[in-house]
């Protein structure tokens, strides 16, 4: 994959778990020449057809084309958000060479992190309300992005969110608190503070539907809490569920990346 110059326009866990966590993110994270950590012996995926970037809100991001497709299409956008420490010219490898035609739109965290970026502080539980505070601002800003893209490209119905750990829950709070511009959201070991939870006994009747992907072995996002939040989602009217993997920590495996581009492309498929 081809690295793109980005351009500017605009607890579970306490703080010694973080260095931790954005080490084991990096490592699970796909690049251009694999899927992840623990993933076995990958090949290469395929040069994406085109690869540019371009600002919106203020929100930087790398735009690729898959599958074959002309810049030019109307083209489904499906939204990848990177973890903590990571970097779009790395994640945009777990869906680059993906057979679907797609826009695929890989943001920038918002604040430089070691070596990459995050998108909100975490110096306190994964559960607390200032953590849920900052996933909010987060899946506020890129929410403001993908309607900014929708609105400037080519675009074929809502988008299609997807993300790791920190991009994880971005994704759940994009589609709990954002649905006008998301058509479909499939989180990857990620979690939903309580702030991102629906307020009242009901969510909007327009929440696209949500399948999770989640390692039950994992320690630094656990398995229980995002089961548990699965389960009240649904329980307030939400086609939420999840996809349970067993013995995979907090990483992508090769199975979890084979179900997510089945799932991506199947909501696009659901467009038509």
């Amino acid at each position: 994959m081809r690295p793109s110059h980005l351009r500017r326009r605009a607890a579970w866990s306490a703080l010694a778990l973080l260095a931790a966590l954005a080490a084991c993110e990096r490592r699970a994270a796909p690049s251009g020449g694999g899927v992840g950590a623990g993933t076995g012996s990958q090949a290469p995926p395929a040069a994406p057809a085109a690869s540019t970037t371009a600002p919106a809100a203020a929100v930087e991001y790398l735009e690729e084309i898959t599958g074959g497709a002309d810049r030019s299409e109307a083209l489904p956008l499906v939204v990848a958000i990177h973890g903590l420490g990571d970097r779009p010219e790395s994640f945009a490898g777990l869906l680059s060479g993906a057979d679907f035609k797609a826009r695929l739109i890989v943001p920038r965290g918002l604040t430089p992190y070691n070596d990459g970026y995050s998108w909100f502080p975490l110096q306190r539980a994964l559960g607390s309300d200032d953590v849920g505070q900052g996933v909010l601002r987060a899946a506020g800003a890129l929410a403001a992005t993908i309607e900014r893209i929708a609105a400037e490209r080519p675009t074929r119905g809502k988008a299609v969110v997807t993300g790791f750990s920190q991009g994880g829950a971005l994704s759940f709070a994009l589609a709990l608190r954002h649905p006008r511009v998301v058509g479909a959201a499939f989180p990857v070991s990620g979690w939903v503070p309580a702030a991102v939870l629906p307020a009242g006994s009901a969510a909007d009747p327009a929440t696209p539907a949500l399948v999770a992907l989640h390692g039950d072995a994992d320690r630094r996002v656990p398995f229980g809490p995002t089961r548990d939040a699965i389960a009240a989602l649904s329980g307030l009217g939400v086609k939420a569920s999840l996809q349970s993997y067993p013995d995979v920590g907090h990483t992508v495996s090769a199975e979890m990346r084979r179900d997510l581009v089945r799932l991506i492309r199947g909501a696009i498929d659901d467009m038509r």
